[in-house]
């Protein structure tokens, strides 16, 4: 082999080509799950009422800052220490909306981009698990699992979480589409500033045939880092890191939160302690290790690979944005910051299912990975029907439209601004009344 062949063959060993392209049927049943995925995302209770309730960052800098504001300043312009390319162009769009409908625009907006992650999911992950229906159950954990159905539930503000999976697909995603997969992972890239820690695989990418993805994605994270570079950010407090509150934070908000979702965690972890964490970690390590034994090269990577980022993600949210709220002593566990536990979660999916798929059919481990695999699946499935059940995750604070009216009642009396305020509590923005309407 010459200089470039070794590594060229070691990069079509662990990113193998999907063995054919998807059929016409596969094409329809994709945008029949497509339209199922946002349809589960804006009519579940929580769903429901994010159409009449505008999110945190989502009213009180991409709203009003598009509203204020020139378009490609917004573009440009960091917030939080990065870029908010995609989650800007989106507010952008929306602004072009009757106020009245700002809301429901960025609702929908959000669940039509999430259920776009899990259909590259689905895509993405043909060349490494065999069996369909596997696949179809990984991608769509992307759209049930309960974490991802509170705090980042069809909002902008949080979409990142997901961009950052479905960025590490579409990377492993050969034979995908390039122009739309290249411009999808271009502004993933410059959304998330936690995109760096795909940079390896772009890098093997470059070693392969169709190289347009990859060099979007890199040409992305360039941006991303010369922003990071000069932006400012304030950090959510000066508390001092405590390595084990981090250690014991992460192993709740992982493999614990994967199985139970973040609300039950408030249940189970009081009243049976770190037992919880040790059965979510065997229930995890069984199909893993399965992975690592059967697979081939290319599975046995993935396995190793998603296991480091789902670690690596989650450490470094904990390390960069502790504080006291974070320790699992509070009553509520692990409910402060609940993002943090998205990415992480679907990594973690990510090596179990490849564990899981690829146990032979014959042989005694099958019987203990199968049994592994009846587990994963009961659990998933009491999580998700477990957090349906949860009013609370439905917001209660002030909707859209009476929030318009109140402003709108401001300006009536002879103000020249008006305030909106919207969800979490407490958190409003400013827009002048020929804005308001």
């Amino acid at each position: 082999m010459t200089t470039l062949e070794r590594p060229r063959a070691l990069a079509d060993d662990v990113i193998p080509l999907p063995s054919e392209p998807p059929h016409e049927r596969a094409w329809f049943g994709m945008a029949a799950s497509f339209v199922a995925a946002v349809a589960f995302l804006l009519l579940i209770p929580a769903g429901w009422a994010r159409l009449d309730h505008l999110w945190a960052e989502d009213g009180a800098r991409f709203a009003v800052d598009a509203l204020r504001s020139p378009a490609l300043d917004n573009l440009i312009t960091p917030y939080g220490g990065y870029l908010h390319t995609l989650p800007r162009i989106v507010a952008e769009l929306v602004a072009l909306l009757p106020i009245e409908q700002t809301a429901a625009g960025f609702a929908i907006a959000a669940a039509m981009l999430r259920a776009l992650v899990a259909l590259i999911a689905f895509a993405g992950s043909k060349a490494y698990l065999k069996s369909t229906p596997m696949r179809f159950a990984l991608a769509a954990l992307v759209i049930v699992l309960p974490a991802g159905n509170s705090e980042t539930l069809n909002n902008m503000s949080n979409l990142h979480w997901f961009l950052l999976y479905g960025a590490f697909w579409a990377l492993l995603w050969r034979g995908a589409p390039r122009v739309p997969v290249a411009i999808f992972v271009f502004l993933a890239a410059v959304s998330s500033p936690l995109v760096f820690i795909l940079a390896p695989i772009a890098l093997v990418r470059l070693f392969q045939a169709r190289k347009e993805v990859p060099i979007a994605f890199l040409a992305g994270l360039v941006v991303q880092a010369v922003a990071m570079v000069f932006a400012s950010r304030t950090p959510y407090s000066h508390d001092e890191v405590d390595p084990v509150q981090v250690l014991l934070a992460s192993l709740l908000r992982v493999p614990v939160v994967a199985f139970t979702g973040s609300e039950r965690v408030s249940q189970f972890y009081p009243a049976h302690g770190n037992l919880v964490i040790l059965l979510a970690l065997l229930l995890a390590a069984v199909p893993m290790a399965a992975g690592l034994r059967f697979g081939d090269r290319a599975g046995r990577t993935l396995v190793l690979v998603s296991a480091a980022y789902s670690v690596i993600v989650i450490v470094a949210c904990l390390v960069l944005n502790w504080s006291h709220v974070l320790q699992v002593q509070g009553p509520e566990v692990v409910m402060a910051g609940q993002r943090y536990s998205i990415a992480p979660c679907l990594f973690l999916f990510t090596a179990i299912f490849v564990g899981l798929d690829a146990t032979p059919a014959k042989t005694w481990e099958r019987a203990v990975v199968g049994a592994s695999r009846y587990l994963v699946g009961i659990a998933v499935v009491v999580s998700v029907f477990a957090h349906l059940q949860v009013p609370r995750t439905v917001l209660r604070g002030v909707p859209w439209d009476e929030s318009l009216a109140k402003a709108r009642a401001e300006c009536a009396a002879g103000a020249a601004e008006a305030r909106l305020e919207h969800e979490p509590k407490d958190w409003f923005f400013v827009l002048p009344c020929h804005s308001v309407g």
